[in-house]
């Protein structure tokens, strides 16, 4: 089955801007990918929280594959992971700024990491002296390289940001072959490095641990961590073929909306998505019916033209549109018509 699985909507917003920002890619390679900025996000007045949404891995999967086709650095992860944006902090990196030491955060975040991505994994290994933190992704999964150097440059970054404290790695063991420009690397890692190494770790003082978080807030991590592990039962449950697709519709819209798109996107033939959409008690065409429904409501509440709203939908023609719109409500496209209540069932 392809890949259904949602990550942090933040995170890849983050991603997709400092690509462009770093001149990785272009904005013309990202629509010929598929990825328009402006659907990335829900902008709608009902929307989840920002720091709360999810996006689809794909489009996760989708960025990292390009930065590592265009991109010419090899240290190019490192200087992804080095890039600090408050703005783009998830719930559960709030959570985190407000845990008590770094010890705590570390728990945290390996315990939660399925807020940022699911398919990221992190094993944490005391021994007296050090702590061995070893990162990787689901096998099934396309990311390169750069993507697990960026995880490992941004733990340090963010480390420091919260605890003040600047910590050199007592050794680093990467699973890329030796680059001819090693300086990047130790000026991040230290001079202890390995390549072509059989996994990807970092091994930090154990002393660590104990650092204080500057700033932490008791009654906001509380506040913060009942949030966030509400977000992740959503997350756990939402997991489904059938929210991933309703994600890609909306994204699609109104250039890019095809069965066939869709499933490119999945990596599933048609008949799988039909099989697995029906075992989850959905088609396509209800999808789609229901995503163009509720952005109808929004678009015609915001004052657009019926013609206008139309082309945004993907429709191939007003009247194709006006005859949905009948079905839905029962009544022609207005703005009083359109505030119907979205649960009904549709004809």
């Amino acid at each position: 089955m392809g890949n259904h699985t949602s990550v942090s909507a933040v995170a890849v917003l983050d991603l997709h801007d400092l690509l462009l920002e770093l001149n990785v890619v272009s904005a013309q390679q990202l629509r010929a990918a598929g990825i328009y900025r402006e659907k990335l996000l829900n902008q709608r007045a009902n929307a989840a929280p920002l720091q709360e949404q999810r996006a689809s891995e794909t489009l996760l999967l989708i960025l990292w594959q390009l930065a590592e086709r265009h991109g010419t650095r090899p240290e190019l992860g490192l200087i992804i992971g080095q890039h600090y944006n408050p703005a783009a902090h998830g719930v559960l990196a709030s959570w985190l700024r407000h845990c008590r030491r770094a010890g705590d955060a570390l728990a945290v975040f390996q315990r939660n990491i399925a807020l940022m991505n699911p398919t990221e994994r992190w094993t944490l290994t005391e021994g007296k002296r050090a702590l061995t933190l070893t990162v990787e992704f689901a096998p099934d999964r396309a990311y390169p390289q750069i993507a697990v150097e960026r995880s490992l440059s941004a733990l340090l970054r963010w480390s420091a940001e919260m605890t003040g404290t600047t910590v050199t790695p007592l050794s680093c063991e990467l699973m890329r072959p030796r680059p001819q420009q090693i300086e990047p690397f130790e000026q991040l890692f230290g001079r202890n490095l390995r390549f072509n190494a059989s996994c990807n770790s970092l091994q930090l003082p154990r002393s660590f641990l104990d650092t204080p978080i500057t700033g932490a807030n008791d009654y906001l991590r509380q506040m913060l961590q009942a949030r966030a592990l509400d977000t992740l039962q959503q997350v756990e449950q939402g997991n489904s073929l059938s929210r991933t697709v309703s994600q890609l519709i909306r994204q699609s819209l109104p250039d890019n909306l095809s069965l066939d798109h869709i499933c490119a996107q999945l990596h599933l033939s048609r008949q799988t998505l039909y099989r697995h959409l029906k075992q989850e008690g959905t088609s396509y065409t209800e999808l789609v019916n229901q995503i163009r429904r509720e952005l109808a409501q929004a678009l015609i509440e915001q004052g657009l033209t019926m013609e206008r709203v139309s082309e945004q939908l993907g429709f191939k023609d007003p009247s194709t549109f006006y005859r949905a719109c009948r079905r839905w409500y029962r009544a022609e496209p207005t703005a009083r018509t359109a505030k119907i209540n979205l649960h009904d069932r549709a004809d």
